[in-house]
């Protein structure tokens, strides 16, 4: 019996050697890499550098044609919330003389007629509805109790020089009007000339013709000089240092 329990111990112990030698065995087994992971896109074998396209630039000359397209098309819009009836007619190119967008004007707010309808620059027009609506139709409700009806025009566009043959004139532009006088609802018409000092006539001309100052960059009339004794010459001449003529 005893020698059947050291067998027995034996075997047991042969046993837990085994099982021992089996598990470090396992335990250094080396195991196998896992696989890198898949990438979401295919990497190209040769892959093209990318470039980015440099954005268009305008040149000088384009961007100038640009501005003045936008410019005139916001004019354009002014024009018609103003109330004024006009045409829009194609360039204008005679020599020197030119009109880029011109307009033909034929009334103003509140019915005001353009007579006779008069070429010009849009700009010119919407100087002519701000000085008339602003400056011309209260002075005349203040003088003569009166509405304008009517705004005479001498001469709008015209290719010629100036009056001394000095260079081109504003009129050569359509940057120029002569205002010859008005006709009104409750009077007579009045022509633009020297008026009785003191008069209704003289306080309405005085007043009108130094309103238009801030509007217009050249306002010439009667007492300026001979050449505009019988009308408003006013025009918009850019000058340098935003220099106005206002005589």
């Amino acid at each position: 019996m005893k020698l059947r329990g050291r067998r027995a111990g034996r075997v047991s112990g042969n046993m837990a050697l085994l099982l021992m030698l089996v598990s470090t065995a396992w335990a250094q087994t080396p195991t196998a890499p896992l696989p890198p992971p898949r990438p979401d896109r295919p990497v190209p074998t040769n892959p093209e550098p990318q470039t980015e396209t440099p954005p268009a630039t305008e040149t000088p000359v384009e961007k100038k044609a640009s501005e003045d397209n936008n410019a005139h098309t916001a004019c354009l819009e002014s024009l018609s919330k103003l109330g004024l009836r006009f045409e829009t007619r194609p360039p204008v190119q005679e020599g020197r003389c030119s009109i880029g967008n011109p307009v033909l004007l034929s009334a103003l707010a509140n019915g005001i007629e353009v007579a006779p309808a008069s070429l010009m620059a849009c700009p010119v027009a919407e100087s002519l509805a701000r000085w008339m609506s602003e400056m011309v139709a209260p002075e005349a409700e203040r003088q003569f109790q009166s509405t304008p009806t009517k705004l005479l025009i001498g001469t709008s566009y015209q290719c010629r020089d100036q009056r001394n043959g000095a260079k081109l004139s504003e009129h050569a532009l359509g940057n120029g009007v002569d205002v010859m006088g008005f006709e009104f609802a409750k009077r007579p018409p009045l022509t633009i000339a020297s008026q009785p000092e003191s008069s209704p006539e003289a306080n309405f001309q005085s007043a009108i013709q130094k309103a238009a100052c801030p509007i217009f960059n050249t306002v010439l009339g009667p007492g300026s000089d001979a050449d505009h004794g019988d009308h408003l010459h006013l025009d918009l001449r850019e000058r340098k240092g935003d220099y106005r003529i206002c005589q």
